[in-house]
């Protein structure tokens, strides 16, 4: 049963921008859901961030195009306020996330999907919240 996947940007930049890696790196997480054909979602930001600093305009074309051939997420008003909402109360449980980090988790929540990420940031966040999160190992084991 294909999986629906948020992938942050930790996971993206794994295969897209690290050394020595690319959407064919078997030691990568993108390159198993790209060939177990799950879900795979992206949002504005995430490809804001993935682009930003790439001083090679060839780099920065190419890696736009691979980008843009996955589904894109816009956020709606209403993942806007969950958001908010959601940074009020891990702030009151002592928690800390960027804004960027807790609209990523307000969108999978919302649709009820994974979120991917190697950040532990997001372990802290689930602790108090019904997201979930998929580790790369935990999915190796579970194909």
């Amino acid at each position: 049963m294909k999986i629906n996947c948020l992938l942050d940007t930790s996971v993206w930049s794994e295969a897209l921008r690290r050394k020595n890696n690319s959407l064919k790196s078997e030691n990568t997480y993108l390159y198993h859901l790209i060939q177990n054909e799950e879900n795979i979602f992206i949002t504005g930001v995430i490809i804001q961030e993935l682009l930003s600093g790439i001083k090679n305009e060839k780099t920065f074309l190419e890696l736009k195009e691979i980008l843009l051939n996955f589904e894109i997420i816009e956020p709606e008003m209403e993942d806007y306020i969950f958001a908010a909402n959601l940074q009020n109360k891990m702030s009151a449980k002592g928690i800390q996330a960027t804004t960027v980090d807790l609209l990523l988790v307000s969108i999978a929540l919302r649709r009820n999907y994974y979120l991917l990420s190697y950040d532990k940031d997001f372990t802290f966040i689930s602790k108090h919240t019904e997201l979930k999160l998929l580790s790369f190992e935990s999915y190796l084991k579970r194909k």
